[in-house]
């Protein structure tokens, strides 16, 4: 095993530990808070900005502002509801299934997190020939699972990806 393996395996462990602490409720309201302000950011930044009384700064720099307030009001909300949530599962004495399932959502994440470095950092010809990433037992089916969603990606990523590999 290389250091590529370990550094794989290391973060698998960590997402799996995070998503035992935090239960799949948590996880999975995080991502949808997440997906929920940065939604809202891009359809209404713009709305927001002109409510912004800093006129001097720019158009821009109003909307970049507008856009983070949405994203972490969106935050915000989500965390107070999923502190709420939090109580009602220990009263209803679920925390073990939501610990358990959290535990299967981390580890599934930390699949995703791989697959995304492997993705990316092993476009370019001199990290994705070199001695670690040839001998890494784990690389290989990385890159299965990631040629296996190369049709369900957007065309311009699987492009892209194609691209480097021919180069």
């Amino acid at each position: 095993m290389t250091e590529i393996d370990w550094i794989i395996i290391a973060v698998l462990a960590l997402s799996t530990i995070v998503g035992i602490m935090r239960g799949v409720l948590r996880e999975v309201l995080a991502i949808a808070g997440w997906v929920a302000g940065i939604f809202l950011a891009m359809n209404y930044s713009a709305v927001v900005a002109e409510h912004i009384p800093l006129e001097s700064i720019g158009w821009l720099p109003r909307v970049i502002i507008a856009a983070v307030l949405i994203v972490v009001a969106c935050l915000f909300v989500v965390g107070l509801l999923s502190a709420i949530i939090r109580r009602l599962l220990e009263t209803a004495a679920l925390r073990f299934e939501d610990r358990a399932l959290g535990a299967v959502f981390g580890f599934l994440r930390g699949i995703v997190v791989v697959c995304a470095c492997v993705f990316f950092f092993g476009m370019p010809a001199s990290i994705h020939e070199s001695r670690m990433w040839q001998q890494s037992v784990l690389i290989g089916p990385t890159e299965t699972i990631i040629n296996w969603s190369m049709p369900y990606l957007p065309a311009w990523l699987a492009d892209m990806r194609r691209s480097y590999r021919r180069s």
